[in-house]
């Protein structure tokens, strides 16, 4: 497989309609996700807003799209096709809050021992923002949206917080502030107290 690849996570949850660019494997009656050339494929094709968008360049892998159970499968995949990655760049993300899904997602991208960044067009929300978190360097660039959603377990999300930052503030921010309906964009000052970015890095704000 060449180093430069397109490879979509596949989303839980089985919608009609057509799925081109991989296979389609069926291994017994549940719905288990299979990674095969470069893609993690279903059983059933689901909606693109379903998905997870991984695009590796040079040592940066970029995601765009919504964390899903099939995220991590699939970061696996990439990396293994670019061992020289070491940077996750989130573009435009979302995914549900504190879900296990992207909370198993944020630990997966610690244990890779990848940082993570968004450039000043990033908008991140929900559960993009638990991947974020998951960095053992956390940066931003001037411009950058981070948008936070109530989760349905907060007590979970404060201790994956915790885990993550060495402080549950992002969590227990999330579920007095968040929105319910949609995100709500914290201010710069909010970022940088609730913990997202490093601390020891010195500026909330990163060049590059």
């Amino acid at each position: 497989m060449k180093k430069r690849v397109f490879l979509i996570g596949i989303g839980a949850f089985g919608l009609s309609g057509a799925l081109s660019g991989c296979a389609i494997l069926r291994r017994g009656p549940e719905n288990v996700p299979v990674v095969r050339e470069g893609f993690v494929v279903r059983p059933e094709p689901v909606a693109q807003n379903n998905m997870t968008a991984f695009l590796p360049e040079g040592d940066t892998i970029y995601l765009s799209g919504s964390i899903n159970a099939d995220t991590a499968a699939g970061f696996a995949a990439v990396r293994e096709a670019n061992p020289d990655a070491r940077r996750l760049v989130l573009l435009e993300a979302d995914g549900a809050a504190g879900s296990a899904e992207a909370m198993g997602f944020g630990r997966a991208v610690r244990e890779a021992g990848f940082a993570t960044h968004l450039r000043n067009d990033s908008v991140i929300s929900g559960g993009a923002v638990d991947a974020f978190l998951g960095g053992t360097q956390r940066t931003m660039e001037d411009g950058a949206v981070i948008g936070v959603v109530r989760t349905k377990d907060g007590d979970a999300h404060k201790a994956f917080a915790s885990e993550m930052t060495g402080g549950d503030g992002y969590a227990r921010f999330a579920q007095e502030f968040g929105g319910r309906r949609r995100p709500r964009a914290m201010t710069i000052a909010e970022i940088g107290a609730m913990g997202i970015v490093s601390a020891d890095l010195g500026n909330v704000l990163a060049t590059n």
